[in-house]
């Protein structure tokens, strides 16, 4: 009696382990489509896959989300159009009614803007260091790894939100006080009387990134938030009081964020004089440019290199 005896390959030796493994399979005949990424998984290790396609752009529509999305951000912004609303118009209104400062009143619309700023730097503080507080910024990193990339559509942003936000806010000012000026409105047409608008804008825009920058160096919001007011409201009161005795001090407020704002919430000098000696504003109307932007620039620079290198 002969009995059939089935032989199994032995272990082969001399060749790779891939074609062992493709031996083994053939002896199953056909082997599943699972079978075959099992065996291919144990020869090749796994690849790192990316769920999309990151850019720039996705970045800002990330951080876009995130602020349309915060409560904080709408709290912040009504809180803003109505400080600027009440004094801006409330201002030009009453101006418009007083025969010695009727040719003045169109220039009020603004008059806001000081306090506006303020709670504008809450909303750009907000923005970063609620996700510290949260443990969001965790998964901001995760979602986009380059940092960089991160930190510039976050301040981009926060800058676009808070430009809009001035301009609108000056915008229904003037629209709130229009009916009630007795003629002395200021002119659509006039191109630099609407620099007042787009002014304010920008000064909203660099007082927000200011405050975002230092969001990241301190963590804090309430860090943040106290360097900004006291650099608005403060600081100045002091040194006013001092100017008049001493030039330095005259200088040093020439220098605040408080005094510089002015020349871009006013980028015409419709009602500032720039270059005068002995004042708070001694600077020239480009070097108080200048100043304020580096008010916003120098802590964000700083924050965007400890940013990309500490942990988050």
């Amino acid at each position: 009696m002969t009995a059939a005896m089935t032989t199994t390959p032995a272990p082969a030796t001399g060749i790779n382990r891939f074609e062992a493994l493709k031996q083994n399979a053939l002896a199953f005949h056909q082997p599943s489509t699972a079978h075959q990424r099992a065996l291919e998984a144990s020869i090749w290790p796994a690849r790192p896959r990316i769920a999309g396609k990151q850019s720039f752009i996705g970045a800002v529509r990330a951080e876009w989300l995130k602020i349309r999305t915060l409560a904080s951000t709408w709290f912040t912004s009504a809180i803003t159009i109505t400080i600027m609303v009440l004094f801006g118009a409330g201002l030009a209104i009453g101006y418009a009614g007083s025969p010695e400062r009727a040719d003045t009143a169109k220039d009020a619309i603004s008059s806001g803007s000081t306090l506006g700023m303020i709670v504008v730097a809450v909303l750009g503080a907000l923005v970063v260091t609620g996700e510290y507080a949260s443990g969001q910024i965790r998964s901001s990193v995760v979602a986009v790894p380059h940092r960089g990339r991160l930190f510039a559509a976050k301040a981009l942003v926060v800058a676009a939100f808070a430009f809009m936000l001035g301009l609108i806010s000056v915008a229904l000012s003037y629209a709130v006080s229009y009916p009630f000026m007795k003629g002395h409105a200021g002119s659509l047409a006039d191109s630099h009387y609407l620099g007042m608008f787009w002014g304010t804008g920008l000064s909203f825009a660099v007082i927000a990134l200011m405050a975002l920058g230092l969001g990241y160096l301190t963590r804090s919001t309430a860090g943040a938030i106290t360097v900004v007011v006291s650099l608005l409201f403060v600081v100045p009161i002091p040194l006013q009081l001092m100017a008049n005795r001493w030039d330095w001090a005259a200088k040093a407020m020439g220098m605040l964020p408080h005094t510089v704002s002015a020349a871009v919430t006013d980028p015409f000098c419709l009602t500032n004089e720039w270059g005068q000696a002995g004042t708070a504003t001694f600077l020239q109307h480009w070097q108080a440019i200048a100043v304020f932007a580096a008010w916003a620039i120098v802590p964000l620079m700083i924050a965007g290199v400890l940013f990309s290198r500490r942990d988050a």
